[in-house]
């Protein structure tokens, strides 16, 4: 006699936290029903098992006990550069879509006056955005250095700064193993910390980069913030907030993905490595998504190519669970996301973001500075 298949019905869906009632929901069955198929009294016809495969997202092998089942949840490594050279695209609009060049002028020429010739090194510089903003703001002499992991966004930057003529460098190596070789004026890093597995490990190399009264200078965000700062007219037409994404960022950051608070840290860290007199800002920087102004053509395509592409497709439900959420809560952000994109398509569409980009510095005091309290200062 053969024996019946006993389907990892239930190991998935506990892995999808989802109820025997949700589930049943979504086939169109009796909650009875799905007990029944999980504890081997009944088998399902064969007509559900793609349906089951699909929700739950494996394959039929994988459902039918034929394949194991993988536990471990796929968390990202932030920290190893071949995940920016698959998402180099959107990262490259993302930071056009979030940097102020009007207030970055403002920091260099009104708070940090840089008045004579300043070296500069740019930790996890990529293809030297940070470099290309920076120097056309510094005085005739200044160089720029950038250090990071990536070979082809290294030769990216090389051929961006080729044709300038300012004294550009550029170093492959890991953050983690890099031992300085010399002394800048500036260490600046830019949407780094939050990113890193070991900021602290960072950011002590960081230090040992940096000569006696050279500034600390880093750039991050926080999500947080950036979420309450985003406001689309679809609230009222639909009567839907934006969903709170705070349990799913907290969950990921337990695990070292990503913190999404780093830029409201980052003065913290500062005085964790005996930084000297620590000031922050924060951008002032609110986008406004309008498809009626003509004029700001670009600015709208950009916002809405990354308001689109945030997490909108189905393949993200398993995502959002594998980071705490419920299934149910999971459905609720798919389902944002899905509206989201529908609303932009619309002609009346309008949407308020703020970047929430804090920029945070310290200096490196002189020795006899280092057992002076900041509060003497």
């Amino acid at each position: 006699m053969d024996r019946p298949v006993r389907l990892s019905l239930k190991a998935l869906r506990k892995r999808q936290g989802m109820t025997q009632k949700e589930l049943a929901a979504k086939l169109q069955v009796s909650f009875q029903t799905i007990s029944k198929w999980e504890n081997g009294i009944t088998q399902p016809d064969i007509v559900y098992l793609p349906k089951l495969a699909a929700v739950f997202g494996v394959s039929t092998d994988v459902l039918l006990g034929i394949r194991p089942l993988e536990t471990e949840e796929p968390w990202r490594r932030f920290d190893a550069y071949g995940y920016w050279n698959q998402h180099m695209e959107r990262t490259r609009i993302w930071k056009r879509l979030y940097w102020n060049d009007d207030y970055f002028h403002f920091l260099v020429k009104e708070v940090w006056h840089f008045d004579t010739p300043v070296n500069i090194i740019d930790f996890g510089c990529g293809y030297g955005f940070l470099g290309l903003k920076l120097l056309p703001l510094l005085p005739e002499g200044s160089t720029y250095t950038g250090i990071d992991l990536d070979a082809s966004a290294l030769e990216e930057a090389r051929r961006l700064f080729e044709k300038t003529s300012w004294e550009t460098h550029f170093i492959q190596q890991d953050l983690y193993q890099y031992k300085a070789v010399k002394k800048y004026d500036v260490v600046i890093g830019l949407y780094l910390m939050s990113y890193l597995k070991r900021p602290q490990t960072v950011l002590q190399k960081m230090k040992e980069s940096l000569a006696r009264g050279g500034k600390l200078i880093l750039v991050d965000v926080n999500n947080a913030v950036e979420q309450a700062g985003y406001y689309s007219c679809m609230e009222e037409e639909e009567g839907q907030e934006c969903p709170d994404f705070t349990p799913v960022w907290k969950n990921a950051a337990s695990h070292g993905e990503r913190d999404y608070r780093m830029g409201t840290k980052l003065p913290a860290l500062l005085k964790s490595i005996g930084m000297k007199g620590i000031q922050a800002r924060i951008s002032d920087k609110v986008i406004l998504y309008d498809p009626e102004d003509g004029e700001k053509k670009e600015i709208n395509d950009i916002f809405r190519y990354v308001h689109e592409n945030k997490d909108s497709s189905r393949e993200r439900h398993s995502f959002y669970q594998s980071r705490g959420a419920s299934y149910t809560e999971a459905e609720w952000y798919v389902d944002y996301f899905e509206r989201t994109k529908r609303y932009f398509d619309s002609e009346h569409s309008f949407a308020v973001s703020t970047s929430a980009m804090y920029f945070a510095w310290g200096v490196l005091p002189e020795p006899e500075e280092e057992g002076r309290d900041d509060s003497a200062e």
